[in-house]
Order: C-alpha cells, then sequence, then structure tokens
C-alpha cells in the first residue's frame, strides 16, 4: 500500500511540473506571438517628419532603446537639471544626451550582459522593484546603431513633456539621484516615476513617448525590432 501511495504522488507531481512547464510555454508563446502581431499594427501612421525640424535619434544595443535628444534645443537646456557634475568624469555636457528608462535593480546588477543573472530578470519581470532613468551624455548619434527622427517644435515639446514627466521628483520638483555607479564616465541614473513590468518594458517606454509625440510607432513594443520597423514605413 505505501509503494503505490508512493508511486501516486510521485505521478502527481511529475503531471503537476507538466502541466506548469506546459502553462509557461503558452505563456511565451503568447507574448511573442502578441509582440509581433502588435508590433506589426501602426498609430499615428499619418505621421511625416518635419523637413527642417528638431531632429532625435532612436538608438538600440540590440535589446535596449533609448532616444537621444540634442542637449540644447528650441529653449531645452537638459544639461540644467542634468548638470556634468552628476556624471562621474564630465567636464562640460556634450552635444548629445541619451535618455532610457528600466528597472532600477536591473540597470544596478547587469552593466554587462555577461552579468545577467535569472533572479535579477524575474525580479524585473515581476514588476516589484522600482524603475531607474538612465542619462547619457554622448558626442554623436551616429556613433550608435540609431535612427534619426526630425520633430516639429510642437512634437519636441510633447516628447521632452514625456521625458521629463517619467523621472521622480521631490516636493520640491527636484529630480532625484539613484544610488548606482554608472556604466561610463559620462552617464548617471535618476529614480522613475513608474516601475517595470513584463507587459511595460524599456522599450515600451520608448514606443509610448514617441506614440505621445505623434511618431508612427507599433501598437506594443516589448523589443525593440517593432520600433525600427515602423520608423521604416514612415512617409518622407
Amino acid at each position: 500500500m505505501s509503494n503505490y501511495r508512493g508511486r501516486a504522488a510521485l505521478t502527481l507531481v511529475l503531471r503537476s511540473i507538466g502541466w506548469l512547464v506546459a502553462a509557461l510555454i503558452i505563456v511565451v508563446a503568447t507574448y511573442l506571438t502578441a509582440a509581433v502581431v502588435l508590433g506589426a499594427l501602426a498609430v499615428n501612421t499619418s505621421f511625416v517628419e518635419t523637413a527642417d525640424g528638431i531632429p532625435i535619434y532612436l538608438r538600440t544595443n540590440g535589446v535596449h532603446a533609448e532616444l537621444i535628444l540634442p542637449t540644447r534645443a528650441a529653449k531645452v537646456d537638459w544639461s540644467v537639471e542634468h548638470p556634468a557634475t552628476h556624471m562621474r568624469a564630465l567636464t562640460a555636457p556634450l552635444q548629445w544626451v541619451a535618455f532610457g528608462w528600466g528597472d532600477r535593480g536591473f540597470f544596478g546588477q547587469t552593466p554587462t550582459w555577461a552579468d545577467l543573472r535569472a533572479q535579477t530578470a524575474v525580479t524585473a519581470l515581476s514588476g516589484t522593484g522600482p524603475g531607474a532613468m538612465h542619462v547619457e551624455y554622448i558626442e554623436s548619434p551616429r556613433s550608435y546603431r540609431a535612427r534619426e527622427i526630425k520633430l516639429s517644435r510642437e512634437q519636441y515639446a510633447r516628447l521632452v513633456a514625456y521625458v521629463r514627466a517619467s523621472f521622480a521628483r521631490d516636493p520640491a520638483g527636484r529630480i532625484q539621484r539613484a544610488a548606482l555607479p554608472g556604466y561610463f564616465a559620462h552617464d548617471a541614473f535618476y529614480e522613475a516615476r513608474d516601475g517595470y513590468k513584463f507587459w511595460y518594458t524599456c522599450n515600451d517606454w520608448v514606443r509610448k513617448a514617441l506614440k505621445e509625440t505623434g511618431v508612427r510607432t507599433p501598437l506594443w513594443s516589448p523589443f525593440d525590432t517593432a520600433l525600427f520597423y515602423q520608423l521604416q514605413k514612415i512617409n518622407k
């Protein structure tokens, strides 16, 4: 009788594991399918770049996308809130500044992809940790895999408002530095308002920024591929 009960318990455990694995496969497959389908559908399809507009760039390292904006343009000076003194070793702001958003723990514990750990990724996807903003001064957007987009002044103003609203602020309205070391000599981290979720990723933060600006974007973009795909379809 005891052997029978033992075999029955083992069978139940194995079946439970099988159901969990099957459920995980279904969830991942559904997620990837949704990313492909919604990434192929666009909003702001009538967007046309402004010929003499303000240039911004979308850059990627192949996984994580960020926005590159001019440090000073259209009466906006990013160096006021992000002075060179916030960076590890920068004497003066450079011509361009990149903005990215993501999970605070992931930023801090994964300076390179070789440092990625399963626990870090799971925590980020769970949405239990706070977010962070990454700000980096750069000399030229063309040093990266990037796509230029030219905006009108009104569109650029909407983008500026979106980026500024992504930073957590104290009661006096000041941005808050995050206790994270920068990756380079010319970047820094700041506290963010929102936390990372598996449906709201660093790339979807960029998608939402471009959407609210009026730029052609996918309906959803947890990965960077759909962002560049929709930008390629913009009518010149």
